[in-house]
């Protein structure tokens, strides 16, 4: 348990900083490209990620589940290079029929196009999932530090101007690439080298297929919300939606976290012990939902004050975005817990499939249906329909096993708590006649985090075990008794 409560912190303080780098570049991008120029940059960039989703396949979750469930080095080597194989060969195809369809799709956005390609070609050396399945987030947290911060310093150093779009795209693009191949020095360790076989290789195809299918679907309601506003409304309205995405899945980036290191875990255990399963998901469960109330509902509370400060002028119709989105990080987050932390691990691909495809098929129609009338907002509406859509789906499909719905409401109390920041908040926004926007700002976030903290507090000192950080209270207080 400690090393999974090491992991745990190693992908939250890596989420932590991606929280930070939007804080520092965000508003240096949105005043030097632009509302059209970043509506450019997030289509040309949905299209390069429909090319990396069949270069990657279902890949990322097949190879990490598989390599959990490996028990020796020479028996990963063979799983690690049969799997890369399947990789390799979707990532070139990829590459090289995301060129040739990106130099006749559009004539005006040649240039940018062809820097985006470097998403497409990053797959054929991201490895991420060998090391996500030995558990090992130390390295990937590490090498993506380094990138990170160099890649804010560029922006930083280089974006001053809507001319700048293509270099902003190359930063971007050129440092993920970067990132992938950095992975590859620290393979010796956990791998060797090993010849396969074709027949080797063909067992891994269906299995990946399974979960390429939901990866398709994810996609769908992911990213063609963006192309959706590109064909349907203006590049305006996809720079709006854009950047209000872009904030709020900062801190669902970091309460999904959770998911990435339970994935493996959980693969290791699920068929041995389903109480110790059920205890190991009640617990992510509460993290999630105490981690998306806070944060949904400080958002909602500051959007109007953040949204001109963080932006700058014309971008006023992301406050109802923000607001919008909200619901979508609960939902996310729970559907998380499912579908990443047990419908995956368990096998359950099947299940997983039908729950994200009908989610698609959600997205598709709103999108169709509001989009035209409603542009950005009907483009977050329509995500809000998807998700809720798979969320129930992949609860029923679990319920057999695993009776989330009543571990959703055995927490559902911190809804509450989120709901009192809120007011509190809203209550000094309202009455307060600090002028200077920044300092205004501080103090919602400073009064939003106290009277959470201090609200959670309160229940878990009430609830005690029934909570896992009500245990973490009494287990420091014996701890702090023992000492005396």
């Amino acid at each position: 348990m400690s090393s999974l409560k090491k992991n745990i912190g190693l992908q939250m303080s890596y989420r932590v900083l991606t929280i930070i780098t939007p804080l520092i570049t965000s508003p240096i991008i949105s005043r030097a490209l632009g509302a059209e120029k970043i509506g450019v940059y997030s289509a040309t960039q949905a299209y390069a990620n429909y090319f990396m989703l069949f270069a990657m396949l279902g890949i990322e979750y097949y190879g990490q589940r598989s390599i959990a469930s490996t028990q020796t080095r020479n028996e990963r080597s063979v799983m690690f290079w049969e799997i890369y194989a399947v990789q390799c060969g979707a990532s070139i195809a990829s590459i090289v029929i995301y060129y040739l369809s990106a130099y006749f799709w559009s004539s005006t956005r040649v240039t940018i196009l062809m820097i985006q390609g470097l998403w497409v070609i990053s797959c054929l050396f991201d490895i991420n999932w060998l090391f996500f399945g030995v558990e090992d987030f130390k390295t990937t947290v590490t090498r993506n530090f380094i990138v990170k911060v160099a890649t804010v310093c560029c922006i930083i150093l280089f974006i001053r101007k809507p001319s700048d779009l293509c270099l902003y795209a190359l930063i971007m693009a050129g440092s993920t690439a970067i990132s992938q191949l950095l992975l590859w020095t620290k393979t010796v360790k956990y791998v060797d080298f090993q010849k396969v076989q074709l027949a080797q290789i063909k067992k891994h195809f269906w299995p990946i297929i399974r979960l390429f299918v939901p990866m398709i679907a994810l996609s769908i309601y992911h990213f063609m919300d963006k192309t959706m506003l590109d064909l349907l409304s203006t590049e305006a309205e996809v720079g709006y939606y854009y950047a209000a995405d872009k904030i709020i899945y900062i801190p669902l980036g970091l309460i999904t976290a959770i998911g990435t290191v339970m994935l493996p875990r959980i693969s290791s255990i699920v068929g041995e012990s389903k109480e110790k399963t059920e205890k190991l998901l009640s617990k992510s469960t509460e993290l999630s939902i105490c981690m998306s109330c806070a944060v949904g509902f400080g958002i909602a509370a500051i959007a109007r004050v953040f949204v001109p400060l963080f932006f700058g002028e014309g971008y006023e119709k992301c406050v109802n975005l923000l607001v919008l989105f909200v619901p979508v990080l609960f939902v996310k987050s729970l559907s998380n817990v499912i579908d990443q932390q047990y419908l995956i691990p368990a096998k359950c691909d099947n299940q997983y499939t039908l729950a994200v495809t009908g989610g698609a098929i959600v997205n598709l129609i709103c999108n169709g249906l509001l989009i035209p009338q409603l542009g950005s907002v009907g483009a977050t509406l329509g995500t809000l329909m998807a998700e809720l859509s798979v969320l129930i789906v992949s609860a029923h499909c679990a319920k057999k096993e695993i009776r989330f719905f009543r571990m959703f409401s055995r927490y559902s109390y911190y809804l509450l708590l989120g709901l009192i920041m809120f007011i509190a908040v809203r209550f000094f926004d309202s009455y307060t006649h600090i002028e200077r926007s920044f300092i205004r700002l501080i103090l919602m976030i400073m009064i939003g985090g106290g009277v959470y903290s201090l609200l959670c507090l309160t229940v878990w000192l009430k609830v005690k075990e029934k909570s896992v950080f009500g245990s973490i209270l009494i287990s420091l207080s014996k701890k702090g008794a023992i000492r005396k």
